[in-house]
């Protein structure tokens, strides 16, 4: 479970978050929506311990990110947005290097097991540079799944996909157990997998629901996502 409170980030003058709480549950499925800069990444990127804050209290399945960062971020997972990778490494030497990074004992059986899961063990002894964007994509999940983290945090997990790349990844989080996080744009991902979704505007928590309810109230979540824009609650 991931508890935010009162969170506020400022990159100088810019407040990028403003006084967020939530609580992200174990074994559900979370959407984080909001248009470009509403504050979707920085808030998943303070949640993996790579960016600072200013105020507030993060804890990931009770270890305070402030206090015993090392812990907490061994409950995590983390899919960025646009995965860096090295060009001139295979994807099977990469995710070895990933699994001596984590003191994994267990690489010769997890490596095989896990990508085929993915859906990219036929891909492993190629170099990482010349995978396309849907096999950076699954490699980089792979590599945030390796240590069996409780916690999931995915940043644009289909952006960009080709349908079977992005079924894939969809069906992937439909079927784990823990918490997942997502921020994303893809209303119809957000229909598919989510139980809950938060809607973010300029920093700040404008609403928040489940995804059922507002589809129930809205006809989609794509609806429910331009009232909130057009008319926030107070």
């Amino acid at each position: 479970m991931i508890t935010v409170t009162h969170l506020t980030k400022r990159y100088g003058k810019v407040t990028a978050l403003y006084d967020v709480t939530v609580q992200f549950h174990d074994t559900e499925v979370v959407a984080i929506m909001g248009e470009n800069g509403a504050g979707k990444s920085t808030l998943l990127k303070i949640l993996a311990g790579i960016l600072p804050y200013d105020t507030g209290d993060i804890s990931i399945d009770s270890y305070s990110l402030n206090t015993q960062s090392l812990l907490a971020r061994k409950q995590l997972g983390y899919l960025p947005e646009m995965p860096e990778l090295y060009d001139r490494i295979t994807g099977r030497e990469f995710l070895y290097y990933i699994a001596s990074l984590r003191n994994l004992t267990d690489a010769d059986t997890l490596i095989p097991r896990l990508s085929a899961m993915i859906g990219i063990d036929d891909a492993l002894d190629y170099e990482l540079g010349g995978y396309s964007k849907g096999m950076k994509q699954k490699i980089s999940l792979l590599s945030a799944i390796m240590h069996a983290p409780r916690n999931l945090l995915l940043d644009e997990p289909v952006y960009g996909l080709d349908p079977l790349a992005a079924r894939t990844i969809q069906e992937f989080i439909q079927q784990r157990r823990g918490t997942t996080v997502i921020a994303t744009h893809a209303t119809t991902l957000v229909e598919a997998v989510a139980h809950h979704v938060y809607f973010l505007m300029q920093g700040r928590l404008i609403a928040h629901d489940n995804v059922t309810a507002l589809i129930t109230q809205h006809g989609s979540i794509e609806n429910a996502y331009f009232h909130y824009k057009e008319k926030p609650p107070c």
